[in-house]
């Protein structure tokens, strides 16, 4: 049982492992650290090295180099484990956001502190941020923002209802005409500054440094006019804004009062501090659950070790199965039924050899109960004959005297 269970530990991880092999492009001792670090990584998450290596295999697949395959992995698998995304989920996500807007592949762990410090204090989960991201990746690169921002504002349009499908690309939108009018000037640019309550050189040098906080000055200044009674939508139509799903983001998140501006400031944050995502991973790698899966991680490595050491043997059984198999598919049907016939006479003999075994087996305890039998008449026998004679002697010395 034991070898057994070492076994298919070890044939699962190694067909695991075969995808990591697929995907990545490195040398044979590269490969040796990867399967060390997910072997090891497995001793620590309550996540197995099956799941792992899965999660490897698709940073492969999305173009993470292979020093940052074991970093990538683990934030990955964090995230998995502490928010409401699969690993999988984030990592095809997150890969493809850092190839949008250039991050560095070694700022995954940065990246995934924002987002779980975002879903805990916004009203929208980890899931609905990273997608709505996904939609303002492109622009949010374009007009220069950081990925703590993208995120932040993403985080603030998810929290008011808006649709990433829909709203992401509103606001998109939004964002490229006031980089156009930052840089253009004229009407669009005064209409921008206006609402902002700058001037418009104001404007456009804030867009130009700041980005972010340049949205973030308009959003606000749009809430003022709903507060204050004034015309918001009104404002919009002068500014060209007509589109339904744009008007509608912008008045989404000018309603929201601080909400922008706090989520920008609070995702830099935790951008530079970067133990958002570990504090949450580690909160849920302390239950008993995890701790109980971990321990079974430790068993199952253990199997691997034994089980790729009986894996050649159970390779060559196998293939010595296949080549009888293909012999006997290669044979005429004449000669495969006497095969089969022949192996119909030897599964018969078995019973017969089992009832023969048990009739010696019986014929042998019967010689032996027999024998004994024997014996105790015999001693029986003897024990009669001393009597008789101590008897007839004792008779004998009395008749003398």
């Amino acid at each position: 049982a034991a070898a057994g269970y070492a076994t298919k530990a070890a044939t699962d991880f190694e067909s695991a492992f075969a995808g990591v092999r697929k995907t990545v492009d490195a040398t044979e001792e590269q490969l040796n650290e990867l399967e060390t670090g997910i072997r090891d990584m497995s001793k620590e998450l309550p996540s197995s090295a099956n799941e792992i290596a899965a999660v490897a295999e698709s940073a492969g697949q999305l173009g993470i180099q292979t020093d940052n395959i074991l970093g990538f992995s683990k934030a990955m698998i964090d995230l998995g484990n502490a928010t409401n995304m699969s690993a999988n989920e984030a990592a095809s996500a997150l890969a493809q956001f850092a190839n949008i807007t250039q991050m560095s592949q070694k700022d995954f762990d940065r990246l995934g502190a924002v987002i779980v410090d975002l879903g805990n204090n916004s009203a929208t989960t980890e899931k609905d941020i990273v997608n709505m991201g996904m939609r303002l990746a492109g622009a949010g690169k374009q007009v220069g923002m950081t990925e703590a921002q993208i995120m932040a504002i993403s985080a603030a349009l998810a929290s008011v209802g808006i649709e990433a499908e829909a709203g992401g690309s509103a606001f998109s939108k939004v964002m490229v005409n006031m980089q156009l009018a930052a840089s253009k000037g004229g009407k669009d640019l005064d209409n921008f500054a206006k609402v902002a309550g700058m001037s418009s050189s104001e404007f456009a040098k804030a867009y130009k440094e700041n980005a972010a906080g340049a949205i973030t000055a308009f959003v606000s200044g749009l809430g003022k006019l709903k507060e204050s009674g004034g015309d918001a939508i009104g404002t919009l139509d002068d500014m060209g804004i007509t589109e339904v799903r744009m008007r509608d983001a912008l008045l989404r998140s000018a309603g929201a009062g601080d909400v922008l501006s706090e989520s920008i400031d609070r995702a830099s944050k935790a951008w530079d501090e970067n133990n958002a995502l570990t504090k949450e991973a580690e909160q849920r790698y302390g239950t008993t659950e995890s701790k109980m899966k971990i321990a079974k991680n430790e068993i199952d490595d253990a199997a691997i070790t034994i089980g790729k050491n009986l894996l050649p043997v159970v390779a060559d059984l196998a293939g010595g199965l296949a080549d009888a198999a293909q012999a006997f598919g290669s044979m005429d049907p004449a000669a495969q039924k006497a095969v089969i016939a022949l192996l119909g006479v030897v599964a018969g003999i078995g019973p017969v050899l089992k009832v023969t075994g048990n009739l010696t087996s019986g014929i042998g305890k019967a010689s032996s109960a027999i024998g004994k039998f024997a014996q105790k008449l015999a001693e029986k026998k003897a024990a009669e004959v001393a009597s008789t004679a101590a008897t007839e002697g004792l008779s004998g010395a009395i008749g003398g005297a």
